[in-house]
């Protein structure tokens, strides 16, 4: 029989072939853990900012439902409209957003349209700003 007898070169790996994968795996590992962290807190940052969008768009639409902007109506009053500064925020309980709405000064022309703001927070910290314009009718 020709059997091959192995040599201790051939019998696998040695101790320091494995300490220098071992050291490599960890430089590795090392340099992209911050990358990963990077990404995670990125990643929850952009989820805040799409979830405070979404609330804007929905408080956004319920002052648009409220204020039509048909071309004919002109029963929206500028002084109607500005009252909506003077609520205080809504509040998203689930969230914890709060959307404030802003209103830019009574033009002396009418009819005409007004941009309007709603911005959210958390935490006392501005999130999302969202604009529209709103048609009104008198001062």
């Amino acid at each position: 029989m020709n059997r091959r007898r192995m040599t201790h070169d051939d019998e696998g790996f040695s101790l320091v072939e494995v300490v220098i994968a071992m050291f490599l795996f960890a430089v590795l590992a090392i340099a992209i853990l911050p990358l990963m962290t990077g990404l995670s807190q990125r990643s929850a940052e952009n989820r805040t900012t799409l979830s405070a969008t979404a609330f804007a768009k929905e408080e956004l639409s319920k002052i648009q439902a409220a204020y039509p902007a048909a071309p004919g109506n002109t029963t929206t009053s500028c002084a109607a409209l500005r009252s909506l500064q003077s609520l205080p925020p809504v509040v998203d309980p689930a969230s914890g957003f709060a959307a404030r709405v802003t209103v830019d000064v009574c033009p002396s022309t009418f009819p005409t349209s007004i941009p309007l703001r709603v911005i959210v927070a958390r935490g006392g910290t501005d999130l999302v700003t969202m604009a529209t314009r709103v048609r009104v009718g008198a001062a």
